[in-house]
C-alpha cells in the first residue's frame, strides 16, 4: 500500500463521493465519516468534496422493494458529518435515482425528495467557480431517471459560460447516471442526443458521473471520444455490490469504500484512485490532460497486449464443496500506457471430460483484483456441478479489455457433487466468492 500522492504546487484539488446510499436507519454512515475524516487528515489542501449521486438512500432496509417516504434523517447526518470534518470546505452534490424513494413513480413524492435536497442548501442546478476552474450538475427530476429539457438547455448555456471564461483549463460537469456507450456497463440513454453530443464535443469537458457501481480499478471505468470529452466514472463509497465485469456480475462489498482524489494543474488532471479503509492509493491515477495524449479512446482496445502466466505455472485443483477449488500465480498484462491494466480481472474455466472432446462447462469468474487487499495468488472455488469423472481443466486469462492469454491446463479428478455450504446464488450474489 501507498499513502495519497499530493502535489502542493497543483492548483486545484477535490474529492469525489459516489453512491453511499445513506439510509435513515443509519447505514452508510459510518463509510461517510470515514470518507470525510479521511480527507480532513490525508492530503495537505483540499478545495472542494464533490459529491455524484446516491449520497441519500430513500428505502427503509438497503435492498429491494417499493418505498413511500421521504426521510430527512440521512441529510441531517450529512450536515452532521461534514460540520464536523469539512465545514469551511465547499460541498457540489448532484442527485441520483435513490435521493428519490425506490421504485416509486409518485410526482409529489418527486416534488418532495428534491425539495429536501434544497432544504439543506443542496441546488439542484449548480455553477461553482473554485480557484478558475467551473463545476457545473445536471439533477435527476425522478427516481426513473428522468433528465428535463431545461435543465439540458440550462447546463448548455452554463458549461459555453464556463469554457469561454476559463482559458484553456478543463470544465468539470457532473450528474448520476452516465452517457450511454461511453463507460463500462453504460448502456441507458438519459440525455438528448443534441445534449449527448454536446457533452462530448470539447476536449475540455470532464463528465463525472456514478451509479454503475463499477471497480474503480476497471480502466473501461474511464473513456475519451478522441478528440472529444472525457467520462469518468466514480466508485461506490458506502453500502452496496461492486459491478466487476462491467455490465455483469457483482460482488457483495460489505467491506469496500472507494472513492477519487482529483488533483488539477493547468490543463493536466490527475485522478488517484483510494481505498478509503486502508487510507491508501490504488495503482497509478487516470490521467487527463485536455491539451495533452489521450489515453482512454477506443485504440486502446487494439494496442492493449494480452495477459500471459508465467513460464511453468503450477495450478492446484481439487473438488470442494460447491465446485472445484483452484490455487495458481495470477498472470499479468503488460501495461497499457495510462490505463494501469497490469491485473487479469478474470479467469475462464472450461472443463472437459476424460475421453471427450466437446467440453462439459465452460465458466468465467473473476479474480480479487477488487479487493483492499487482493492476493497473488488465485484461490476461489468454481461452482461447477458435474458427474463424477477426470477431467481436464483449461484456464484462459482475459485483460480488462477482453483480450484471451494461453491457457494453462490441469487435471482434476471429481466424486459425486458435494453441496455449498452456503447457497448463495439464490440470494443473489454470486457464489464463487461466498461459499
Amino acid at each position: 500500500m501507498k499513502p495519497i500522492s499530493f502535489d502542493p504546487k497543483s492548483d486545484l484539488t477535490f474529492a469525489v463521493l459516489s453512491d453511499l446510499h445513506m439510509t435513515h436507519r443509519g447505514e452508510g454512515l459510518q463509510k461517510l465519516y470515514q470518507h470525510l475524516d479521511l480527507y480532513s487528515r490525508a492530503v495537505g489542501r483540499l478545495d472542494a468534496h464533490l459529491f455524484t449521486g446516491d449520497i441519500v438512500y430513500q428505502i427503509n432496509v438497503s435492498g429491494g422493494g417499493t418505498y413511500d417516504r421521504v426521510h430527512e434523517a440521512p441529510y441531517v447526518y450529512l450536515d452532521m458529518a461534514i460540520e464536523k470534518y469539512a465545514k469551511d470546505i465547499p460541498v457540489i452534490y448532484v442527485n441520483g435515482n435513490h435521493e428519490f424513494p425506490q421504485h416509486n413513480p409518485d410526482p409529489t413524492l418527486h416534488a418532495e425528495s428534491r425539495a429536501m435536497m434544497e432544504k439543506h442548501g443542496y441546488p439542484l442546478r449548480q455553477h461553482t467557480e473554485i480557484r478558475g476552474y467551473h463545476f457545473i450538475t445536471i439533477p435527476l427530476w425522478s427516481y426513473q431517471e428522468e433528465i428535463r429539457p431545461e435543465d439540458e438547455a440550462w447546463a448548455m448555456t452554463e458549461i459555453r459560460r464556463a469554457l469561454r471564461a476559463s482559458g484553456d483549463k478543463p470544465v468539470f460537469v457532473a450528474y448520476h447516471v452516465p452517457i450511454d456507450g461511453t463507460v463500462v456497463g453504460a448502456t441507458q440513454q438519459r440525455f438528448s442526443d443534441k445534449f449527448r453530443a454536446f457533452l462530448l464535443s470539447s476536449r475540455r469537458i470532464i463528465n463525472i458521473c456514478g451509479h454503475l457501481h463499477t471497480a474503480i480499478e476497471h480502466p473501461l471505468s474511464i473513456w475519451q471520444k478522441a478528440g472529444g470529452a472525457t467520462v469518468v466514472h466514480a466508485p461506490m463509497s458506502g453500502v452496496g455490490n461492486v459491478n466487476v465485469k462491467g455490465s455483469v456480475g457483482n460482488v457483495l462489498s460489505v467491506y469496500q469504500s472507494r472513492s477519487f482524489f482529483v488533483e488539477v494543474t493547468g490543463t493536466k488532471v490527475l485522478f488517484h484512485k483510494v481505498d478509503n479503509l486502508t487510507e491508501s492509493e490504488i495503482g497509478e491515477p487516470w490521467v487527463v490532460d485536455v491539451a495533452g495524449k489521450q489515453y482512454y479512446t477506443e485504440i486502446r482496445k487494439t494496442r492493449a497486449k494480452k495477459p500471459a502466466f508465467e513460464k511453468g505455472v503450477k495450478v492446484d485443483a481439487m473438488q470442494a464443496p460447491g465446485g472445484v477449488f483452484f490455487r495458481f500465480p495470477k498472470a499479468k498484462c503488460e501495461l497499457t500506457e495510462g490505463n494501469d491494466d497490469r491485473e487479469v480481472p478474470e479467469y475462464r474455466f472450461t472443463f472437459t471430460k476424460k475421453g471427450k472432446t466437446t467440453p462439459a462447462l465452460t465458466l468465467t469468474k473473476p479474480s480479487d483484483f477488487y479487493a483492499s487487499y487482493p492476493g497473488d495468488t488465485f484461490e476461489a472455488i468454481v461452482p461447477a456441478k458435474l458427474p463424477a469423472g477426470i477431467y481436464t481443466v483449461a484456464i484462459t486469462p482475459v485483460s480488462f479489455f477482453g483480450k484471451e492469454g494461453k491457457a494453462v491446463s490441469v487435471r482434476v479428478k471429481l466424486g459425486d457433487y458435494v453441496p455449498a455450504i452456503r447457497d448463495a446464488e439464490k440470494r443473489g450474489f454470486d457464489a464463487f466468492w461466498l461459499v
